[in-house]
């Protein structure tokens, strides 16, 4: 399994560690049910190392951007962050993306599990236009970090130049962290407010244990991907391959937010208009589950005997007190208060449709 630069730290930290897509990572520390508390009470710090980073530059680089992500970058602000897809061409996601608008440079952050694939793809794009771009991984040659919570700009502002309260949500910035120059991007995954970090590799460990210290006010700690999991579930936000794959839209996983379907020359938009057109049979909904056992991803969905679909995602929520899921069910079952069943090998458990997502945060 490949390590991330912080990987010492989570050894000497006791943390377990699983095999996460080939990448040795921490699962949990002190329990996922206490870091979840913890991120939402005060804030914890999170390894996103094995995550992939590309770096896109030259004169055609937001011709490419455009070409290959589902939103639309022209109507982004320079320095500002958006939510979107690199698509086939049949309107399925390869992946989902943060995508950072710079003056002179794009920043494309993909998931861990489809960062060759991804890179590669991007890659074949641009050489098939014959864009004047240049596309960079620099997946090994970063750091990523994040620290999120209500806790988290007290945390970082003792060590960071930049005035953290002028940047804005899904807003970043080129600043020095302990002396160190880095993008600080106003991002995350857990619903609350924070911060991503991508110094230079070699430096990430000594940023990791600065944010350590900085945070022993609040009781900042290492967050694992357990509780990861069950924050951004509880936020409302898709995992790839729970609640978006190559065989399910985002239409259908309600994130047509991250979609701009008037673009006619960005791969999959038109397909996504075809199918928009047509009408969609299935739709994501939130649901909670009325007994003591825990949704699953692929556990599967009934009404009676009609088999209506399955989990894409759930955990057991301490901050809404309940088991919570996701599950895609044909549209007659998409109502809020619609009730059916999950099957727990073999055994039917009452689940109900709530309004999602289950966790917002106060602004």
């Amino acid at each position: 399994m490949r390590k991330t630069p912080l990987n010492a730290a989570h050894v000497e930290a006791k943390a377990r560690l699983v095999d996460f897509h080939g990448w040795e990572m921490p699962v949990q520390y002190q329990g996922i049910l206490e870091e979840v508390k913890q991120v939402r009470a005060h804030a914890g710090i999170f390894d996103l190392c094995h995550m992939g980073r590309l770096v896109i530059t030259g004169p055609d680089r937001e011709a490419l951007v455009e070409r290959v992500f589902s939103s639309n970058l022209g109507k982004m602000k320079l320095g500002k962050a958006k939510y979107g897809f690199l698509l086939n061409e049949q309107g399925f996601p390869n992946d989902d993306v943060i995508v950072y608008r710079g003056a002179d440079v794009v920043h494309i952050v993909i998931n861990a599990g489809n960062r060759d694939r991804d890179d590669a793809w991007v890659r074949e794009q641009c050489a098939t236009r014959r864009y004047r771009a240049t596309v960079a991984n620099v997946s090994d040659e970063q750091a990523m970090i994040a620290i999120q919570g209500r806790d988290s700009e007290a945390t970082l502002q003792p060590l960071c130049s930049a005035d953290l309260s002028q940047l804005g949500y899904y807003a970043f910035t080129e600043a020095q962290v302990l002396g160190l120059p880095m993008l600080i991007a106003r991002t995350g995954y857990t619903g609350e407010d924070g911060f991503e970090l991508f110094p230079a590799k070699e430096h990430g460990r000594r940023l990791w244990d600065a944010l350590l210290g900085a945070g022993k006010p609040f009781g900042v700690c290492p967050i694992g991907l357990g509780a990861r999991d069950a924050l951004r579930l509880e936020a409302g936000m898709p995992l790839y391959g729970n609640e978006i794959e190559l065989d399910i839209n985002p239409l259908e996983a309600g994130l047509d937010f991250g979609l701009d379907l008037t673009k006619d020359d960005t791969i999959g938009i038109p397909a996504l208009r075809a199918i928009k057109a047509k009408g969609l049979s299935r739709r994501l909904v939130s649901f909670v589950a009325h007994s003591g056992r825990v949704p699953r991803h692929g556990y599967e969905l009934f009404d009676g005997a009609n088999k209506l679909g399955m989990i894409a995602s759930g955990a057991a929520s301490p901050t809404v007190g309940k088991n919570i899921g996701t599950g895609f069910v044909p549209l007659s079952h998409t109502a809020v208060g619609t009730k059916f069943e999950m099957d727990v090998r073999g055994s039917r458990q009452p689940v109900e449709v709530v309004q999602g997502p289950f966790y917002k945060r106060a602004r």
